[in-house]
């Protein structure tokens, strides 16, 4: 092998690995950090809940991320030196069942808010706690955004 094949070799494995790390800390964000957190929230439907579009729309691009993942470890795991030109059947199919679920929860990241609006739920007025529900206005007065917790329902 030449110098620049053992180059270019080392390119592609090089991106493939970086790319499987973002991937993979961009998952481990959404899974262990705030996403899941407010998703939580909206679930348990205790007296607050905090909803940030962001954390849905960052949630319903978890398929895409895996897809990056799998599509990373195919280039890693490779033989010869260029990558794959084709697609296999079940990347294309799991790239548009990926796609098609993003763009729902896109869609619902987007209406959750008008739901939020017709529930018992209303907004806090004070502007450093918009992104906080609650079912009384006077619950507003005892959020800390830095040390608020979910409640749990008994």
């Amino acid at each position: 092998m030449n110098r620049e094949t053992i180059l270019e070799w080392l390119l592609y494995r090089g991106a493939a690995v970086v790319m499987i790390a973002i991937m993979s800390a961009t998952l481990y964000f959404i899974f262990c950090s705030v996403p899941m957190y407010d998703l939580h929230s909206l679930y348990v439907h205790g007296n607050i809940i905090v909803y940030h579009t962001k954390a849905v729309a960052g949630s319903a691009g978890t398929p895409i991320y895996i897809y990056f993942i799998l599509i990373s470890l195919r280039v890693l795991f490779m033989r010869g030196i260029k990558p794959p030109t084709t697609q296999t059947f079940i990347g294309s199919i799991y790239g548009a069942f990926g796609l098609i679920v993003s763009i729902v929860c896109l869609i619902i990241a987007f209406l959750i808010p008008i739901g939020l609006a017709f529930s018992p739920y209303s907004n806090c007025p004070q502007e450093k706690l918009g992104n906080y529900y609650v079912t009384d206005l006077e619950l507003c007065k005892t959020i800390e955004p830095r040390n608020w917790k979910i409640e749990k329902k008994q």
